[in-house]
């Protein structure tokens, strides 16, 4: 009966967004962001915004893919995300770790991604601040979160076009998503196509330069 009633509640929630909905129209892992909100925010689902989050801080091997991208753009859309509001302290995280102030950029680190768990960057500043610090199990984990997270991402596309580009809810996204592809990224340019926004980045690997294409369309249209 539980099953029936969230079916049930799915296919009404879905219909009525639908009547307003989101400008981003590209379905992510099969569903619309419309779908994915009415998923993630009903809390009998398995796929509950909270429940998603929690697993995501203990990734192992019974984590899907499918929930990992549920988490990451099912958090788009809740009341605290906004793109723009932690920049400054990824920012102040990232010159902590450039500083050795390890032990401040744990706490700082810490901090953003308690706010911002779906936080690419974060991840990654945590993971090399508790690498530093010789706590190679937490630094592992983390390492884990970001590696995951960037592999759900290069799923939703292959970046050779806008059509086919990588869709992200954070700028800072695109710094390790291109350094997991041990890419350098020389110059980058944002472009609009009717309600849809990229960032092209022409990058250098292999000694090849080429570009590659990020979908921040969802960064748009929740900024607040």
């Amino acid at each position: 009966m539980k099953k029936i009633s969230f079916i049930l509640f799915l296919f009404i929630g879905t219909s009525s967004f639908a009547q307003g909905g989101f400008k981003f129209k590209k379905k992510i892992f099969g569903y619309t962001i419309d779908q994915i909100l009415v998923m993630t925010n009903a809390a009998d689902s398995s796929l509950y915004i909270d429940d998603l989050i929690t697993k995501l801080f203990t990734p192992d091997s019974t984590l899907t893919d499918f929930e990992i991208a549920m988490g990451y753009y099912g958090y788009v859309m809740q009341p605290d995300y906004n793109p723009d509001k932690y920049i400054g302290l990824e920012l102040q995280v990232m010159r902590l770790n450039d500083d050795k102030d390890w032990k401040m950029a744990k706490k700082a680190a810490d901090s953003l991604i308690t706010q911002y768990p779906t936080c690419l960057m974060g991840h990654v500043e945590l993971a090399h601040a508790y690498n530093s610090l010789q706590d190679t199990g937490k630094a592992a984990t983390h390492r884990l979160i970001y590696e995951r997270l960037g592999d759900v991402i290069y799923q939703t596309g292959d970046g050779k076009s806008m059509e086919t580009a990588y869709i992200i809810t954070g700028l800072k996204d695109i710094e390790v998503l291109t350094q997991l592809q041990r890419m350098q990224i020389k110059k980058r340019k944002t472009k609009r196509k009717k309600d849809n926004y990229y960032e092209i980045v022409t990058v250098f690997k292999n000694f090849k330069e080429f570009d590659v294409y990020f979908d921040t369309s969802l960064i748009e249209e929740f900024r607040r």
